[in-house]
Order: structure tokens, then C-alpha cells, then sequence
């Protein structure tokens, strides 16, 4: 069976080359000047990768590598939320009636129901934590990014200003008709 031209002989290594075109002005002496550095810039030794990924993206940490920070050294809990309000449903009761599936859809759900049920006019990252320990969630580990994730992915949250985050008509069907609907 014949091997197209992209494919490589088996345990034959691989090699990449890259050609370049370069286009020079001036006079005699400089074209010739240029020239020569470009000669003498091509003869250097040729620098292998040997540890190169099957990916090609060798210089790349993998992920979970790094350094380990805390993202959500900034935040501090809001002491002064009231999570059980007199005669509305408390926070903890309203997150598992929702019960959501993921980080994405608890921090809609938390958003959504300082919005609406307990009428805060700005609600930013330390509300969301404080709202997450008060649900009994496990806290993301950065809140910060994972309401961006929500804002960028679902568009179920909106905010220029990370510190005033509000939901979206889309957030707001969503926590309404669709979340704890047992699917």
C-alpha cells in the first residue's frame, strides 16, 4: 500500500524545516553586506530538539505543574449576608431544590438568588465564596475565573466590573425552568 506524502515511515524520525524569504534594498555594498549576514546567520549549527512532545509544544508545561497558588487569597467571607431570610426560602433549601450539576451552574444558582431573593444590588467574588460555604458546596478553586467561565461560556452572568455581577435573561430561564428539573 502506498504512504501519502504527509505520512512518515514507521520509527523513521521526524524533521522540520523552515524556509524563509527575504527580500533586501539598498545599494551594491549593503545588499552583499546583508547577504554575507544572512550566509554566515544559516551556517550556524543546527539547535535538535530531542525531548520535543508528539504535539510539538515542547517547551509547555503540562498542567497542574506549576507553582500552586491560591487563588482566592484576596477574598474574604461576607460576614453581614443573611442566607435565611424571613419568610423566603433559605439558600442552602433553594440550591438543593436546584440542585446543580457543576461549579458553572452552583454559582448562577448563588448569584441568582442574592439577585432575586434577598435583593443585594452588588454581589462580586466574596459574596459568591461566602454564598458556596453557606450551601455546603465545595468552594472553586478560583472563584474569581470561575465566574468569568460563567459569564464567557454560558453567558448566564454579566458584569464589566467583577465586583457587580448580575444575571442574564438567559441565567434567569435557566435557573427558573430548567435547573432541578431531574433530567
Amino acid at each position: 500500500m502506498a504512504r501519502r506524502n504527509n505520512e512518515t515511515a514507521p520509527g523513521a524520525d521526524k524533521a522540520k524545516v523552515r524556509v524563509f524569504f527575504a527580500e533586501v534594498e539598498g545599494n551594491n555594498e549593503s545588499v552583499q553586506e546583508a547577504l554575507k549576514t544572512m550566509l554566515s546567520a544559516m551556517s550556524r549549527p543546527v539547535r535538535v530538539i530531542s525531548e520535543q512532545k508528539a504535539n510539538g509544544n515542547a517547551f509547555l508545561l503540562q498542567q497542574g505543574t506549576g507553582k500552586k497558588v491560591d487563588r482566592n487569597a484576596g477574598l474574604n467571607l461576607v460576614p453581614d449576608l443573611n442566607f435565611r431570610p424571613t419568610g423566603k426560602q433559605a439558600l442552602r433549601e433553594f440550591v438543593e431544590e436546584k440542585s446543580p450539576k457543576n461549579d458553572l451552574e452552583a454559582a448562577l444558582a448563588t448569584v441568582y438568588y442574592m439577585q432575586h431573593h434577598m435583593g443585594l444590588a452588588k454581589i462580586g467574588p466574596a459574596h459568591v465564596m461566602t454564598a458556596f460555604k453557606e450551601a455546603g458546596k465545595a468552594i472553586p478553586v478560583d472563584v474569581k475565573q470561575t465566574i468569568r467561565n460563567v459569564k464567557k461560556l454560558k453567558i448566564w452572568l454579566n458584569f464589566t466590573d467583577i465586583e457587580d455581577v448580575r444575571t442574564t435573561t438567559q441565567g434567569d430561564n435557566f435557573v427558573e425552568h430548567e435547573m432541578g428539573k431531574g433530567e
